[in-house]
């Protein structure tokens, strides 16, 4: 563990100035511009030259064939970045740029990784291994216009475009997993299994007076002790350390309600990375730095509080390591011995804190077109704090889901997420639902017109032919398990018309769930 007097002194400590060809692209442009993915290709190369501890892989490749850089650092550095889940340190991944237009993310995880790879006495790198992905969203990058994310204070030349080649946005694609970015990124957290994620962003919406938000996971379904340990201790104690460091204000990620008598965080759906990392039993943290806030602050402001929530997590690093296998082996318990009482949330709600919260605002007056603009006259507004979830909807947690061996995408998504699964063929008693309503959205959204359910259970004793699945549930990624298979699930594989040809009202599910091992003949 880092002393904290040791760790702050390093942070307040200023870098020596890197050599001109070090420099990012926001740095030698005077913050006028951002990296082409080529620049960023050329910085990391120059970087693993000059550095012992700094090893480079790919996270994977792009729609159109680009290389998404992954850079590890640590020191001793990891022999190779395929084996650094096997070193006893903190596992710490920061990526940029999953909207290729929110490029802040990108320039200071660069800067960041500049300063690790040419400290090797850093004292980071001494208890954490950290990876960093500047570039997620590759083929967004480069078609850079300042039409591209209209109303974001510069850079002035420009930058990429929201979703990937494939028109989609990948930060709404880790349930369905449609993008090649996203499967690599999924095939990265089972393989690695980070225990601390940051997901950098930028935000537009309400007008602030912080220059960055903030999220830990927030569905409830996920491992609750990991997600109460970011959002009421990792964060609110980083937020303090860097104002008291910077003088910038940073605040739990939110919008005002009309009345400005609220402040309300996202959705807790899993296809959003933070929620489906929760749902899988992982620490993750998303930073949204403010669009009206100079480029320049943006960029520094990022890597501010990825730094200091790297110094946090060094600090703490067994209790993080020690939550974080407590949530792999009690969902595996929980799903290899369910009991009556243990549900999992499939529907929520917004729910307030415990506590009215000051949001650092703006007195605000109609423009022309009658549109409320901040005047520049600060304003503190006491809110009703909406930053966490309930249940609206739960199911008993079963012991295993049975599929039949036609539902080949479902039984090739769950693989993707790192699901086992494995052969089953004999009778079984189990709940069967049936279809009672259907209802499918008008309007497509990410290619998809989604499907809610509401359906009927019963128990039944069935044989099942030779080809069909078993997927318990008593496995790391059980809560995720039952998120996606069940059929009134807010934002499963059903929503995402993975069984639309098995779904008609009065119609049996095809997925059944085994209440218990003794179910199973």
């Amino acid at each position: 563990m880092i002393p904290s007097l040791l760790l702050l002194a390093c942070l307040q400590s200023a870098p020596a100035a890197p050599a001109d060809e070090l420099l990012t692209v926001a740095e030698r442009s005077g913050f006028e511009a951002t990296s082409t993915h080529a620049e960023v290709m050329e910085l990391i190369a120059a970087l693993a030259e000059r550095s012992e501890h700094l090893r480079v892989g790919e996270l994977g490749r792009s729609v159109e064939g680009r290389v998404l850089p992954l850079l590890v650092l640590a020191h001793p550095p990891v022999a190779d970045v395929a084996e650094a889940p096997a070193d006893d340190r903190t596992r710490v991944f920061a990526f940029g740029n999953i909207h290729a237009g929110e490029v802040c993310g990108k320039e200071a995880l660069l800067m960041l990784a500049r300063e690790l790879a040419l400290d090797a006495d850093h004292p980071l790198l001494e208890e954490l291994v950290i990876a960093i992905a500047p570039i997620y969203n590759a083929d967004g990058n480069d078609p850079f216009s300042p039409r591209n994310r209209p109303g974001q204070v510069g850079p002035a030349q420009g930058v990429g475009r929201r979703p990937n080649a494939q028109g989609l946005d990948l930060n709404r694609d880790y349930v369905k997993l449609e993008s090649p970015e996203a499967r690599a990124q999924v095939r990265f957290h089972t393989e690695w299994n980070p225990h601390v994620t940051i997901d950098t962003h930028t935000t537009n919406g309400s007008f602030v007076r912080y220059h960055l938000t903030y999220s830990a996971p927030l569905n409830p379904s996920g491992f609750l002790p990991s997600i109460e340990l970011a959002r009421d201790e990792l964060l609110p104690e980083v937020s303090r350390r860097l104002r008291e460091r910077t003088g910038w204000e940073t605040f739990s990620y939110g919008n005002f309600n009309r009345a400005r008598d609220t402040w309300a965080t996202y959705s807790a759906q899993p296809r959003f990375g933070g929620n489906y990392l929760g749902l899988r039993g992982q620490m993750s943290i998303l930073s949204e730095a403010y669009a009206y806030a100079t480029y320049e602050e943006r960029v520094l402001a990022t890597r501010e509080l990825v730094r200091e929530i790297c110094g946090w997590v060094a600090e703490h690093g067994d209790r993080i390591r020690e939550l974080h296998e407590r949530a792999r082996t009690e969902t595996t318990a929980a799903g290899e011995n369910p009991q009556p009482d243990d549900v999992v949330g499939l529907r929520h709600r917004l729910a307030p804190a415990p506590r009215l919260a000051t949001v650092l605002g703006f007195v605000e007056e109609p423009d022309e077109s009658g549109r409320p603009r901040p005047t520049g006259e600060p304003l503190d507004r006491q809110v009703l704090h909406l930053d966490r979830f309930e249940p609206t909807l739960s199911v008993r947690r079963p012991h295993a889901y049975l599929l039949p061996p036609e539902l080949e995408g479902v039984l090739e998504n769950l693989r993707l997420h790192g699901v086992a699964l494995e052969p089953f063929s004999g009778r079984a008693r189990a709940e069967f639902y049936t279809v009672r309503e259907l209802r499918r959205r008008t309007r497509s959204f990410q290619g998809h017109r989604m499907v809610e359910l509401e359906c009927d259970a019963e128990l039944a004793e069935r044989e099942w032919p030779e080809g069909s699945w078993i997927c318990r549930t008593g496995q790391p990624l059980g809560n995720l398990i039952v998120y996606l298979l069940e059929p009134e699930s807010e934002d499963g594989l059903v929503t995402w018309n993975f069984l639309d040809e098995h779904l008609e009202e009065g119609r049996l599910y095809p997925i059944a769930r085994v209440r218990s091992g003794h179910d199973l003949r």
